[in-house]
């Protein structure tokens, strides 16, 4: 009876793994039938291990390994058809078949190996799928550039119009198939085909066109499809026909309407950002490493170039001006309105208020004569250091500090601070103006408002008031250097002693010393401590480079017990604020 049993568990354990080979037989089987189906013909040959695996970035990659066996009747089939292209170009050479049809064909011969690429890929066989695209695009790509620029047979305008359309059904196969090699190979060809057109014809607004085209296709390929690598590329392509542009303008070569120049320029930064916009605000996704550095080529190459063609030709310089003061209003209003209250992504508004705070500073350059501009610039200093206070960003902290820089620089108050500071006494040091001491009364004002608080910044809040304070001691004390020395020492540059000048200097680094130091003691100026040291290491070196060398006994007594005592009470004042 127990070999009977014994027999049967046997029976029913090798019964069972026949029913396992079979279901991993039909499965096998299974797995061809669409391709022999739909085809018409047996599947392809058993190189292929296992079926493709998805890529990192979500769309099915190609498989890994194939049996060279394949590769090789893939790669005869490939030279196959390009004889077949070759034999077309014969027959149109020999004038057998006439210029237009002879183009007409084989362009269309190209393109079928397209649709071929686009069968292949339904069936599931990838690797064929490839070589079909990569066959299309030798056949197409060069027959373009050879009948525009060797034959002369089609136009520029036609030319771009068929590099653009070959291109999109190069896409459109690899996106309905999701094989990104053909992506690749379509785009890439079509980049270097469009740049040797702009090199072989001269003409470079229709070709900008289909590169900027492309450049905005690739970019939302990586947002619907995740090719992330494939817009750079593009976006690099456009920006290089894009300066072009601005090149051609000038070295006074150029045969183009500056109007359709400029608009070509500004197609570029809008069709841009408007993306970015789309997907940051509308999708609320966080701005990505491309996109900065795509937003800032952007409107360096699109509105840096459109604002020189303006300036050269005298097309609406002014008008371009506003326009992007506007926009740069929109960007804060997406920043703080919508970004920072509604999504609360950092990023995004990091993103839009720098975009803004760029903007601005460059239209204001376009609009305002230096004084206006350096007057506009401290007003939006004082305002953002007060709404930084009020709504507790940061961000607009620097924003002010950018602004104090921006103006003293235009105001020519770090100027003129630097020649009352470290100038000669045997030149005539330039006036402080109006404008200047403005500037100087609102970094003032700036460093007089409290920081606002902001716990991720940690001690990093607290830099923006520090460069203030440094654009605040140069210039107040160049400022009281530029009013005592005419009174102690003689006009500069009219006779005035150098050795008092000097000693004035000393003086002041002194009281700019004790000054930090005694401000650092309270916990709302707290950064002035870190430009305590810095001031009287300035102050050391300055006796031993100009005090020692140019002073008398008597002026020289009075700039070291100044400085000794500046040594021995700011540390201490300092030590105490630590404590």
């Amino acid at each position: 009876m127990d070999d009977r049993l014994s027999r049967l568990e046997s029976s029913v354990l090798a019964l069972e793994r026949t029913v396992r080979a079979l279901e991993q037989r039909l499965t096998v089987i299974e797995r061809q039938l669409p391709a022999f189906t739909s085809a018409g013909m047996p599947p392809e040959p058993h190189g292929l291990v296992p079926p493709p695996e998805s890529s990192p970035d979500g769309a099915p990659a190609l498989p890994g390994r194939y049996d060279l066996v394949a590769i090789l009747s893939f790669a005869g089939r490939s030279f196959i058809a390009l004889g077949g292209a070759y034999l077309l170009r014969a027959l149109t050479d020999s004038a057998i078949l006439p210029h237009g049809p002879g183009v007409a064909l084989g362009l269309a011969y190209g393109i079928a190996w397209f649709v071929a690429a686009d069968r292949a890929g339904a069936a599931g066989r990838g690797l064929s799928a490839w070589f079909h695209g990569l066959v299309a695009s030798i056949i197409a790509f060069p027959l373009l550039w050879e009948v525009t620029v060797r034959f002369k047979f089609l136009g520029p305008e036609a030319t771009a119009a068929a590099v653009a359309l070959v291109t999109g059904l190069g896409l459109a196969v690899a996106v309905r198939q999701s094989l990104r090699a053909i992506a690749w190979t379509a785009t890439i060809s079509a980049l270097f085909t469009a740049l040797a057109l702009v090199a072989g014809t001269g003409v470079v607004i229709p070709f900008a066109l289909t590169l900027i085209a492309l450049g905005l296709a690739t970019l939302w390929l990586g947002y619907a499809r995740h090719w992330i690598l494939l817009r750079w590329p593009a976006a690099l392509a456009a920006d290089i026909a894009v300066l072009a542009l601005t090149l051609r303008i000038a070295s006074r070569s150029w045969g183009d309407s500056p109007g359709h120049v400029i608009a070509v320029q500004l197609l570029l930064l809008t069709g841009y950002v408007a993306s970015i916009a789309v997907r940051t605000i509308v999708r609320a996704r966080d701005v990505n490493a491309f996109e900065v550095v795509q937003a800032l080529a952007a409107l360096a190459v699109g509105f840096g170039g459109a604002v020189y063609v303006a300036h050269v030709s005298g097309a609406g310089e002014e008008a371009l001006a506003l326009a992007n003061l506007a926009f740069a209003g929109a960007c804060y209003g997406v920043a703080f309105a919508f970004v920072a209250r509604r999504q609360g992504r950092r990023r995004n508004f990091y993103f839009y208020s720098t975009f803004a705070l760029i903007l601005v500073l460059v239209s204001g350059t376009l609009l305002l004569a230096s004084d206006r501009l350096a007057l506009a610039w401290a007003a939006l200093a004082v305002a953002t250091a007060a709404a930084a206070r009020q709504s507790g960003r940061a961000t607009l902290n620097v924003h002010a500090a950018v602004y104090v820089l921006a103006a003293a620089s235009i105001s020519g108050l770090l100027g003129s601070a630097s020649y009352a500071l470290i100038g000669p006494v045997t030149v005539a040091w330039p006036p402080f103006s109006a404008a200047g001491l403005a500037v100087l009364g609102a970094a003032a004002v700036c460093w007089l408002i409290p920081s606002s608080p902001a716990p991720d910044w940690g001690e990093y809040v607290r830099l923006p008031r520090a460069v203030i304070a440094v654009v605040l001691v140069w210039a107040l004390g160049g400022w009281i250097v530029a009013l005592a020395a005419p009174l102690l020492s003689g006009v500069p540059g009219a006779g005035a002693d150098a050795g008092a000048v000097a000693t004035i200097r000393t003086s002041v680094l002194a009281a700019a010393a004790l000054a930090l130091a005694w401000t650092g003691r309270h916990e709302r100026f707290s950064e002035s401590t870190w430009l305590l040291y810095p001031v009287l290491v300035a102050g050391g070196i300055k006796l031993l480079l100009e005090d020692l060398p140019q002073s008398n006994p008597s002026t020289l007594f009075v700039a070291l017990a100044l400085y000794g005592i500046a040594l021995i009470a700011a540390p201490r004042m300092g030590r105490r604020h630590a404590h």
